[in-house]
């Protein structure tokens, strides 16, 4: 068997990265994983338009999708508070970890064919917070 890897930028309105401007959740468009996805690492940024201070984190969450679970029109996601913690960047210095640009990748477990990223920084509204992911899978042939 011959495993292959694919990467892939996650897209935030077909934009590779996404300026959030205040404390409200943003999520990316859909993600659909290749049906021989066997592993998957999610890279998630986080860049502080301004100088960093306390409480500037950017916490991010995979909301999954299995299909229609309300078996109405559409796939449906997990919501808001209840989809999978992924990892909280901390863009000040001071604490930490703490760094700007703050980057990580999180290995997880693929549990669905597709989802969507969502990300909340609690002081965007104060200090402008750029996001952005990619995505890397590991295919089986």
């Amino acid at each position: 068997m011959a495993i292959t890897r694919t990467q892939t930028q996650v897209q935030w309105t077909s934009a590779n990265t996404k300026s959030i401007t205040s404390a409200t959740e943003v999520v990316s468009d859909v993600v659909t994983l290749d049906p021989t996805c066997v592993s998957l690492a999610i890279t998630v940024s986080a860049d502080n338009a301004g100088t960093p201070a306390s409480g500037d984190t950017a916490v991010w969450r995979i909301q999954w999708s299995t299909g229609d679970v309300l078996a109405d029109t559409g796939d449906d996601y997990d919501t808001s508070e209840h989809a999978q913690y992924l990892t909280t960047l901390d863009t000040y210095s001071t604490n930490t970890p703490g760094e700007d640009p703050a980057r990580r990748t999180i290995i997880v477990d693929v549990v669905a064919q597709k989802f969507k990223l969502a990300c909340t920084c609690a002081n965007a509204a104060t200090r402008n917070v750029t996001i952005a992911a990619r995505i890397e899978e590991q295919r089986a042939a």
